[in-house]
């Protein structure tokens, strides 16, 4: 069970999934991240996100992160969480049980990894917003960058969540 965890469906062709999962594996690559990405046979992808060493999973402070990209009714389902169960369990509990003053080191890290699905999310769309551009359909379409809802050029707020374009 995720600490944290972003659920989006992503308007853009499911044919972008692998660019989509690439682009991930890049740039948290670039970043010193450790990725490790596996294509499922429904055509989507997981991706793995993890960052520090055995001393650091340890004391708690290892990152992880799972990223899950969906074909889903002509769209893209995206899913992304961090949580402490799995291979961060066994440090929470030694964490809470024997080494409380770490544990506010650990708060911190989960703090930190809550924006790392944020990141994910943004580099989706970005390759969606790419793709879009690259094809034409930016000129008479925005994408809201909250939901994803297509909307009309035009429009100046999401016609599906009300947030500004």
């Amino acid at each position: 069970m995720g600490t944290f965890c972003t659920k989006k469906i992503l308007y853009g062709s499911t044919a972008l999934i692998p660019a989509i999962a690439n682009s991930i594996r890049e740039k948290f690559q670039n970043d010193g991240y450790e990725v490790a990405m596996d294509a499922l046979s429904s055509g989507g992808y997981d991706i793995s996100i993890t960052k520090g060493n055995i001393f650091k999973a340890v004391l708690g402070m290892k990152t992880a992160l799972k990223v899950t990209l969906l074909p889903q009714d002509n769209n893209i389902h995206f899913e992304a969480g961090v949580g402490i169960w799995g291979q961060q369990a066994i440090p929470t509990v030694i964490s809470m049980l024997f080494f409380w003053p770490v544990l506010l080191t650990q708060i911190w890290g989960m703090v930190e990894q809550a924006q790392l699905d944020n990141r994910a999310l943004d580099i989706a769309n970005e390759v969606i917003a790419a793709h879009s551009h690259e094809s034409g359909i930016g000129s008479d379409q925005k994408f809201c960058t909250s939901c994803g809802a297509p909307n009309p050029g035009s429009a100046n707020f999401c016609c599906s969540c009300g947030k500004p374009l």
